[in-house]
């Protein structure tokens, strides 16, 4: 058999609990000063914002027209210098050596090799076995791409020496990369 289903449509609910109520009007209470403190930590931080950036504009206006005072001797003793240390630091030595060393026909030997670089200009000393010899390792130089304005400068044929050697010494100015 069914069981009998009681149904009481007008039975008074449970109330809720008189601390509940509190707690939820406490809660709401903070809830609402949370909102507020935020909302006035929003304007103050826009107004900071606003400041910072009136600031900020009021210093790229000021640095806009101060005017450099002109350099001191010293200052300009001193810059001159780095760039003198920079442009021997940037000697592109290993490329330099290469040409120079490499060179295919080995009728020339190297004496040294001198640098000026303020001029990115080297002085190459040395000596090949005739003027033939002398004449090829200048055109091989003048046709290198690193170097450029290869130039003979001087020569000397030692008649006192075997197989009278020409001693020789080329000036070349390098590419700057």
């Amino acid at each position: 058999m069914i069981p009998r289903l009681d149904i009481d449509f007008s039975r008074r609910r449970a109330r809720t609990a008189t601390s509940g109520m509190i707690l939820l009007c406490a809660a709401a209470v903070l809830l609402l000063g949370s909102g507020a403190r935020l909302w006035h930590a929003y304007g103050e931080n826009d107004r900071a914002q606003a400041a910072l950036e009136a600031v900020h504009q009021q210093t790229l206006a000021a640095t806009r027209h101060v005017t450099k005072p002109p350099p001191t001797p010293a200052v300009k003793l001193a810059e001159k210098q780095s760039q003198s240390i920079l442009r021997e630091l940037t000697v592109p030595w290993q490329d330099l050596f290469s040409i120079v060393e490499d060179y295919p026909d080995h009728d020339v030997a190297l004496i040294g090799i001198d640098q000026n670089p303020a001029q990115s200009q080297i002085r190459i000393t040395a000596e090949a076995k005739d003027f033939d010899a002398m004449i090829a390792y200048l055109k091989y130089l003048q046709a290198s791409m690193l170097l450029r304005e290869a130039v003979l400068n001087d020569h000397l044929i030692e008649t006192n020496v075997p197989g009278k050697p020409v001693r020789f010494q080329i000036t070349a100015v390098w590419r700057k990369s």
